[in-house]
């Protein structure tokens, strides 16, 4: 596949310099050498992107949905990727009609709760973390489970992103689009960073990364994950980042005065529809508790 012709290379050019993180460049190259894929399969041509109509993309589309079942959310996520590839060329001139503009994305009924922790698994995993004794694991579980922070802001955190006082703490993460937010720092993650700094010191680190590996460069992606891969095979417990984040942000809405404000505050939405799924875990929590009333 010839991709100079379809410039995907500046496209990948268009994105890093529009901040995009490697996971979204990476899908969205995927996305696009689907569509290509299909385009010239479909239509048995050449993939010309100026011979591209509206039409093709939502025969695409009903493609997916119909023929390849593919799931609302996975359909969404591509179109959002053609999107920006046919923006990007129509913005530099190399094709002239945007075909995506007005491409609709698939309409979901209602927003599906995110997967969380139960409970007793959430114990289980914290139990099993802190008897490893290992201070490294300690602060990953103690700041993905209390400050609510993606893998990629985690990796990311400075030294100088942390305040910690006798009583209290602070972390300032650069989160999406460089959206700054300050998370106020619970006393077991100010333990936990505390007793890791000094492993730190006696490994005479001097980058200001706060997580490093043992090879003493700050931790990847990668790195978090194989971690997190490693308290999932020994506990028996499904583990993926993001639910140490629902974990966090269902806690914060059952404590009182916290609202939905202050889920998109400590999360860093940027739309509070992205906070409002929280409302319906909590509304299925509260059903829960309804029917669990016994009759006497």
């Amino acid at each position: 596949m010839d991709t100079k012709e379809y410039y995907l290379d500046d496209f990948v050019d268009y994105l890093n310099k529009n901040d995009k993180s490697s996971g979204t460049i990476s899908t969205y190259t995927t996305n696009i050498n689907d569509f290509i894929k299909y385009y010239t399969e479909s239509y048995g041509e050449k993939f010309i992107p100026g011979n591209v109509i509206m039409m093709d993309l939502q025969d695409y589309r009903n493609y997916l949905l119909n023929i390849k079942r593919q799931k609302a959310s996975t359909i969404n996520n591509k179109i959002a990727a053609l999107k920006e590839y046919f923006y990007f060329l129509q913005s530099n001139g190399i094709i002239k009609n945007n075909p995506a503009e007005n491409l609709k994305k698939i309409r979901t009924n209602k927003p599906t709760a995110p997967k969380g922790f139960s409970d007793s698994d959430f114990r289980k995993i914290k139990r099993y973390v802190y008897r490893s004794q290992k201070n490294l694991w300690i602060v990953v579980f103690e700041l993905l489970s209390k400050t609510g922070v993606r893998v990629s802001e985690l990796i990311n955190i400075r030294l100088a992103d942390i305040t910690i006082n006798e009583r209290s703490g602070n972390l300032r993460i650069i989160g999406k689009n460089q959206k700054e937010r300050n998370i106020p720092l619970h006393l077991d993650v100010r333990k936990a960073i505390i007793s890791y700094m000094e492993d730190r010191d006696r490994m005479s680190i001097s980058s200001d990364y706060l997580l490093i590996s043992e090879r003493k460069r700050p931790f990847t992606r990668s790195g978090i994950f194989k971690i997190l891969k490693r308290w999932a095979n020994d506990t028996n417990i499904k583990i993926h980042p993001h639910m140490f984040r629902h974990h966090f942000a269902i806690q914060i809405l059952n404590t009182p005065n916290a609202d939905i404000n202050t889920v998109q505050l400590l999360l860093g939405h940027e739309s509070i529809e992205s906070s409002a799924i929280y409302l319906k875990v909590r509304q299925e929590d509260l059903e829960e508790s309804i029917n669990a009333i016994s009759d006497y």
